[in-house]
């Protein structure tokens, strides 16, 4: 990490008096927003570059490759983004993490047992297959390519606008595995 971006996280606190022999070795999102919240206005392209990979970085460990816990960048991510020019298929990659993250969690391989990967992607993807849970759709604009028909919108882009719900969880639990239940082929 200090090769990659200048500067490592400090080394984790090892529990329980030091039987933990396994400690993460990852940066916690707290530790980067301190450090790289803001890039200095005299800062030459190195510089900026460096920030606009941890930004990269947070994004993609918050967003697309999200863990369960939600407090560490992986931090096999910034050597990933050290050739911005690369062509990688992240769609592919996003796609594969959420399956393994679905199958963690069902399983509950892990003694977190907690979901991770896209779930914006999850959303997506039920909202448009399954009856259930998906919120109700506003009008959305015609999508106005410019003159451009290569510049076709997302699938997601009639979620844009959507009505939210706000009840109890509890509640929107029980309606929702009732729903799922009482669903037929």
């Amino acid at each position: 990490m200090e090769a990659l971006i200048d500067m490592s996280p400090p080394e984790p606190e090892v529990e329980d008096g030091g039987k933990n022999d396994r400690v993460p070795a990852d940066a916690p999102f707290t530790w980067i927003a301190v450090n790289f919240a803001h890039c200095p206005e005299d800062a030459n392209d190195e510089v900026i570059q460096t920030y606009a990979r941890v930004y990269m970085w947070y994004v993609i460990s918050r967003t697309i490759f999200a863990d369960g816990t939600g407090k560490n960048a992986p931090s096999m991510w910034p050597k990933a983004l050290t050739v911005l020019e690369n062509k990688f298929s992240w769609g592919s990659a996003a796609l594969a993490y959420l399956y393994r993250q679905l199958d963690n969690a069902c399983r509950r391989s892990t003694k977190d047992g907690g979901v991770g990967g896209c779930m914006l992607l999850l959303s997506i993807w039920s909202w448009e297959r399954l009856p259930v849970g998906c919120p109700k759709a506003a009008k959305w604009n015609t999508w106005d390519d410019h003159g451009n028909p290569v510049q076709l919108p997302t699938w997601a882009y009639k979620w844009d606008v959507v009505s939210e719900v706000a009840s109890d969880v509890n509640l929107l639990y029980k309606q929702y595995t009732n729903e799922m239940d009482s669903l037929i082929a």
